[in-house]
């Protein structure tokens, strides 16, 4: 999708741009006393309104852009710390591992994207406002329509509650950080407009998180923490399962098994147009949440991720020696503290995974429609050769090894992993052909998503 925000004023620009959409491709996406204080509105004075609809969008490029703080400022800046007090802070959404204060950032990211495209969910954000009578709202302030899908007259209105929510977060932290900010989202929006239940609409990796949300709250089960923040209900609310709260759950295009393009993040910088991304790869290594959309492994832990002449090896991908002997570790693997963060990574992925492939009877108590994409050649292995390992790029579809590392999917997820959840009489799953931004572009898509809205 293009932006409606500022143009890029040179080459150099637009070519940082391009590499920081290859960023979001490539990787599949604050609570607490954030913003001023709601503007209340007597009940009654409220005209009745749709059941709140919140949206969760995965990586993207835009979001990239306000954390680095502009367009040309080097990818390094998007580098998270790595040491040993942000290992133990691990999961815990007030933490600053970004150089910043992280309860602000979701605030900040709404003001400055207002005017810009949200990247997977614009689409459907234009038809449940132009045709279904949705009003697009802050979600901290729900009286706070000012976004440009809504008429002039409704911007302008204070006294009739939104009821459509983008919530905009740091994709580049722990997934259990964001679902304990969406609890708290949902807690607060809920409360603020007497809503019982709303419905989830996630996007790439906005799926995984509102899925894990339904099934453990803001809760860390890797650790066995209660999300700190709870600024919307009792603490005991936001840490229970969000599938009480959830009328129903839509995922378009999330990598419930992991994707290979989060591995490509992990092990290369990118050239484009002669332009080297210096410092990207180094970036993605700090973010927790590239190492939890690596794919799935299986009961093993080995993933059939390298093809070479000899066939298809299972990698041990959570076994940190193996990242450590095939050169896989960006920097100086000798390093304490690079190991320990690999260390820690690996097997906090490996946990999530796990409870995300665990029955559960909460998140099977929540109708969900599952989207994926059968047309777009999606990398799925890597080519091994001579030690190195490469990814093949689309425009590279006359390679000999490409059939042998493409699966059918949406470009950046596979149409296994999009559809990879357990069956369950709740669950209804779709596939279409479209890209992996593009599920909202489709007539059928949003025609079906509406439906489920009217319940």
């Amino acid at each position: 999708m293009s932006g409606r925000g500022l143009p890029l004023r040179a080459a150099a620009g637009r070519g940082r741009r391009v590499l920081l959409a290859l960023l979001a491709a490539c990787l599949s996406a604050a609570c607490g006393q954030v913003g001023p204080t709601v503007e209340e509105a007597a009940r009654d004075t409220v005209p009745p309104d749709r059941t709140p609809v919140i949206l969760v969008p995965g990586v993207s490029r835009e979001v990239g852009t306000e954390l680095r703080g502009g367009r040309l400022m080097p990818f390094s800046i998007l580098a998270l710390r790595t040491d040993a007090e942000a290992l133990a802070n691990l999961g815990d959404p007030r933490f600053p591992a970004g150089g910043s204060r992280p309860l602000t950032i979701p605030t900040r990211l709404d003001r400055s994207l207002r005017r810009t495209e949200v990247r997977g969910l614009q689409g459907l954000i234009d038809r449940l406002v132009r045709d279904e009578g949705y009003l697009r709202g802050d979600p901290e302030q729900p009286l706070d329509k000012d976004y440009p899908e809504n008429s002039e007259s409704v911007r302008n209105d204070r006294t009739r509650l939104a009821s459509l929510f983008v919530l905009y977060y740091d994709w580049r932290r722990d997934i259990a950080e964001s679902a304990c900010l969406l609890a708290n989202r949902v807690a607060r929006i809920r409360a603020r407009t007497g809503a019982s239940r709303v419905y989830v609409v996630g996007h790439s990796l906005g799926g995984v998180v509102a899925r894990y949300y339904a099934r453990y709250g803001g809760r860390d089960v890797m650790r066995d923490r209660d999300c700190p923040l709870a600024s919307g209900g009792p603490a005991t609310l936001i840490n229970a399962p969000g599938a009480s709260t959830i009328g129903g759950l839509i995922t378009l295009g999330a990598p419930h098994q992991g994707s290979a393009q989060a591995f490509r993040g992990l092990m290369q910088d990118f050239n484009v147009f002669g332009v080297l991304s210096v410092g990207l790869r180094d970036a993605v290594f700090t973010m927790p949440m590239a190492w939890q959309l690596l794919p799935f492994g299986g009961a093993d832990g080995g993933v059939p991720l390298l093809v070479g002449s000899n066939g298809t090896e299972r990698v041990p991908l959570y076994e940190p020696q193996g990242w450590i002997e095939r050169g896989w570790v960006p920097g100086d693997p000798r390093d304490p503290e690079r190991r320990q963060f690999l260390e820690t990574m690996l097997a906090r992925a490996r946990r999530l995974h796990r409870r995300l492939q665990e029955p559960s009877a909460a998140e099977d108590a929540v109708p969900r429609l599952v989207l994926g994409s059968s047309c777009r050649p999606t990398p799925a292995r890597a080519v091994a050769e001579d030690g190195k390992v490469a990814f093949l790029s689309r425009s590279e579809s006359d390679n000999p090894m490409f059939g042998r590392v493409t699966v059918p999917g949406d470009g950046v997820v596979s149409l296994d992993s999009a559809l990879g959840i357990s069956p369950s009489p709740t669950l209804t799953t779709m596939t279409v052909c479209t890209g992996h931004s593009a599920y909202v572009d489709e007539p059928s898509v949003t025609d079906r998503i509406s439906q489920v809205l009217q319940r």
